[in-house]
């Protein structure tokens, strides 16, 4: 059986849920990734870029975030699990998306990359660095630098560095592992 709950206003696809057995993975998390990626352009969600995912009981479960011009928009966030033994869809869940999702008027940022870099401590290897919006308390959202560090140790980070006033906004753990990823 197949569970579908759909939009009252507009006829989405709010969230989807199997509860199809899996068998043994056939698929690697990268081909995994991709079929989530195809299965969400099927259904119109284009320009997503994955962010982090887990594996767990040869399920893959993605997190796509949308992008503009760009910069990655973590508030529309849909999410997407499959099978890795067919690559057929499990689960699929648009609520941030729906809930968040507009072609945004976005300021051009005050503060530049390598002036926000002085905000991401001085003890860490910046790995990448890219320009997002972030959510916060109240539904609200800030434009910020998103920089991907790492510790001397090997442990890595996400710094968020609001673009406008160039104040450190948030620090996220970063775990990894076989199984996927995860921020905390």
């Amino acid at each position: 059986p197949v569970t579908v709950t759909v939009a009252k206003q507009g006829g989405v696809v709010w969230q989807m849920l199997s509860s199809r057995g899996v068998g043994n993975a056939e698929l690697s998390a990268k081909e995994g990734v991709e079929a989530a990626r195809k299965i969400l352009e099927r259904r119109g969600f284009t320009s997503m870029r994955e962010s982090y995912y887990l594996e767990a009981n040869n399920v893959l479960t993605v997190n796509f975030s949308f992008v503009q011009a760009g910069g990655v928009c973590y508030p529309d966030l849909v999410k997407a699990s499959v099978a890795l033994d067919d690559g057929s869809l499990q689960s699929f869940d648009a609520s941030g998306y729906l809930a968040a999702h507009t072609q945004r008027e976005l300021p051009q940022p005050a503060v530049t990359v390598d002036g926000a870099r002085a905000k991401v401590p001085q003890d860490v290897e910046i790995l990448s660095e890219n320009l997002t919006v972030i959510p916060t308390a109240g539904k609200n959202e800030i434009e910020c630098w998103e920089y991907q560090c790492q510790d001397k140790n090997g442990q890595k980070y996400l710094v968020y560095v609001n673009a406008l006033t160039g104040e450190q906004e948030k620090i996220f753990l970063l775990l990894e592992d076989e199984s996927g990823s995860l921020t905390v």
